[in-house]
């Protein structure tokens, strides 16, 4: 393993970024970084022994109590995951059987995943959102299907009942819970036990290329898969991110993280980088959305952690409260010495004002860092160790990855190669040979370029999905994700986001979400009127949107990016029906089908204005 170091000085070395290039004779660029990667042979459970024995009294995980806060130290943590795995090891889980956990971000449920991987047994976490909204549970049904776990772990039964009572009742898969009011699903401890010894013989047959977890892609570009994980991708991933942030070495990660952990940048990022070096994650029970925002804000003044990881719509929901309130904003910019940012780039508008407002309330500003990568490269693929002044930049490859571009279109798709990889689907032949190319490069169907050619370690740009662009009937190429990231930003605060439309058609037009807290305070809309469809109607908000639409019009004229008609979205994106994420991506796919009638119709009309509205 790496020799770790543990101490708190929070100056910010970042590493070296040289990138290497070569044409391969099918004429595309790989790109590798030039910083050799020399794995060794360890796993993320070396890394619980390692710190147990190293720093047993460090916590190593943290969450909010009746009480205030409970803790779990790695001394105590090796132990109690070898606890529950001599319970979970009675159990009818294996390789081929994962254990599927559906709870919320909690030690327990790290407890049940790391004692079920100590076992050799894969898990496959759910997001909660699956089993709490909705009557039918069709998305966790789905799951169940593609995964075919073995046991399914409910954290609470009273909290997820409703779910539990249909698991039950469509399947013959037994249940079990850490708090259990239901007498048809036992409480873990109650289980019966192997021996510790039996627990350490599997725990000895665990290596790099063992399955430690089915992850289940976000849907936000169609139906989720079942994504292996192996302990050579989690770990690799941590080792090389080691050599690219130096800074690690001198500023053991103290993190508060929100981000779920069904999902790779929650699962895979926070909890490994704390575990990998030593660090403490503490869960933050708050999100960046109305009513939940002021405890996380709460959180991170209370623990003010050196490094802070988000998505974009959280980084936003944060300037606004500090904007608000400089003692918070203080507390947490004199803290937070890198702020890394993921899934989305940053829109210009919103680093530049973080930076400043930093820069006015303490005289610095934090490290803003990105990368890139997906659920398939667990989730790390590139990395930025350098500044930029670009927000769209996501770095160069890891050590030991190899990024592949390929013209496709008018742009250059990206494929990934290396140790971080997946091996494939979970029970999907036909969808794991559909992703890698003859040379074993996967391609997730992003496209990338460099910022600088003849400069290729200035790093790259996300340039979209290949998979989503269309052409008008003008046979003009339209990049959706350029149009999306530039209209929300004209439409930002007053609307959140937009779906893309007009393949085939004579323009661009756009579905847009509206930012409903924010337009009914600003025009007093009381509760009976807080509803997107209502908004329609308003006929100041259809204006508002107009106007700013109109504005983004006259910097992005050409045809490729014009926008010639809107229409406000008469229903919110509903997880039930795979619209949004939990995270809050847009299931761009499947709110164009959904709402494929209300899209002819809105293109279908002769367009009288210069921007025309459709009301639904």
């Amino acid at each position: 393993m790496i020799d770790f170091v543990l101490n708190t000085n929070q100056e910010i070395a970042l590493g070296r970024h040289d990138v290497i290039t070569e044409v391969n004779a099918q004429g595309d660029m790989v790109l590798r970084n030039q910083e050799p990667l020399n794995l060794d042979e360890h796993t993320m459970l070396d890394c619980i022994d390692h710190w147990a024995q190293r720093s047993p009294n460090t916590v190593f995980m943290r969450e909010r109590a009746a009480d205030g806060w409970s803790e779990i130290s790695y001394k105590e943590f090796a132990s109690r995951v070898k606890s529950t795995a001599t319970h979970l090891g009675s159990l009818d889980i294996s390789a081929d059987k994962p254990l599927m956990i559906i709870a919320p971000n909690s030690i327990n449920h790290a407890l049940v995943a790391f004692a079920a991987m100590t076992l050799g047994v894969p898990v496959t976490p759910v997001s909660i959102a699956y089993a709490l909204y909705g009557n039918t549970f069709e998305r966790l049904k789905s799951i169940i299907d593609t995964v075919k776990p073995g046991v399914i772990h409910f954290s609470n039964t009273n909290i997820f009942k409703n779910a539990a009572k249909s698991v039950l009742a469509n399947y013959d898969i037994p249940c079990i819970a850490f708090n259990s009011d239901m007498d048809e699903i036992p409480a873990v401890r109650s289980l019966a036990q192997i021996t510790e010894a039996e627990v350490t013989e599997r725990r000895n047959a665990v290596t790099q290329d063992t399955i430690a977890k089915v992850m289940m892609t976000s849907g936000s570009t169609g139906n989720p898969k079942g994504v292996i994980n192996t302990h050579r991708m989690m770990y690799s991933n941590q080792f090389a991110l080691y050599k690219m942030w130096p800074f690690l070495k001198q500023m053991t990660p103290s993190l508060v993280s929100w981000l779920p952990w069904s999902h790779t940048f929650g699962g895979n990022v926070c909890v490994n980088i704390a575990l990998f070096n030593g660090g403490t994650i503490t869960i933050d029970d708050g999100k960046p959305v109305p009513g939940h925002i002021g405890r996380t804000i709460e959180n991170l003044c209370m623990i003010e952690p050196n490094i802070h990881f988000n998505v974009p719509a959280g980084i936003e929901a944060l300037l606004a409260e500090f904007e608000d309130n400089h003692r918070q904003a203080r507390i947490f910019f004199s803290s937070a010495k890198v702020i890394f940012i993921a899934a989305a780039a940053l829109p210009e508008k919103t680093r530049n004002r973080l930076s400043e407002l930093s820069m006015e309330l303490i005289g610095s500003s934090p490290k803003l860092l990105a990368g890139w990568g997906s659920t398939e490269t667990a989730p790390f693929a590139t990395c930025l160790n350098f500044d930029s002044d670009k927000s769209t930049n996501i770095g160069v490859p890891m050590p030991g990855t190899e990024i592949k571009l390929t013209p496709v279109q008018d742009k250059q798709a990206l494929a990934v190669r290396g140790p971080n990889v997946t091996p494939g689907y979970w029970r999907n032949e036909k969808a794991t040979a559909e992703a890698f190319d003859e040379d074993g490069f996967y391609s997730m169907g992003d496209a990338g370029r460099l910022i600088n050619p003849d400069n290729p370690s200035e790093g790259l740009v996300f340039d979209g999905r290949t998979s989503e662009n269309f052409k008008l009937l003008s046979g003009t190429w339209v990049n959706v994700n350029a149009i999306r990231v530039a209209v929300v930003t004209a439409l930002k605060p007053y609307f959140l986001d937009a779906v893309i439309t007009g393949h085939n058609q004579s323009e661009i037009g756009l579905l847009i979400i509206p930012n409903i807290e924010r337009l009914a305070k600003l025009y007093n809309l009381d509760e009976t009127q807080q509803h997107a469809a209502h908004l329609q109607s308003v006929n100041e908000i259809v204006e508002q949107a107009t106007n700013l639409l109109q504005e983004y019009n006259e910097i992005y004229y050409s045809n490729s990016k014009r926008i010639g008609r809107f229409a406000i979205i008469p229903e919110q994106p509903s997880i039930e029906k795979n619209e949004i994420t939990d995270k809050g991506y847009l299931n761009q796919r499947a709110l164009l089908a959904n709402w494929s009638d209300l899209i002819d119709q809105m293109h279908a009309k002769e367009r009288k204005a210069s921007i025309y509205f459709h009301s639904f």
